[in-house]
């Protein structure tokens, strides 16, 4: 259990450093750029864990459970869901960008 602890702790100490180094505000368009920030490193973070899933389910649909039927559908079903939202992160990645760009005047 310590060990966990030790690698939560150190896994979390750049988090930390960062919220102690991103200054508050000062107008709407410093906490839209925050807010902005935020949710392009949730997205992704999202999407990495999405091709991951991805990933294993093309692996355990037709690499693990290569002969059995369910288990080749089961892995289609995780494969079209992963594609299905790696397709929604990425639109919602350039509609943020657009927005970013376009009325904030960043980048």
């Amino acid at each position: 259990m310590r060990i966990f602890y030790t690698v939560l702790i150190t896994s979390l100490l750049p988090a930390a450093t960062l919220a102690a180094t991103v200054a508050t505000p000062r107008d709407f368009k410093g906490f839209v750029g925050i807010i902005t920030n935020i949710i392009g490193t949730l997205i992704i973070l999202v999407f990495a864990l999405t091709f991951l899933a991805f990933m294993w389910g093309v692996v355990k649909g037709w690499i693990i459970n290569g002969g059995d039927a369910d288990g080749i559908e089961s892995g289609k079903n995780v494969v079209m869901s992963g594609i299905i939202a790696l397709v929604v992160m990425t639109s919602v990645w350039g509609i943020l960008y657009l927005l970013q760009t376009s009325l904030f005047g960043r980048y």
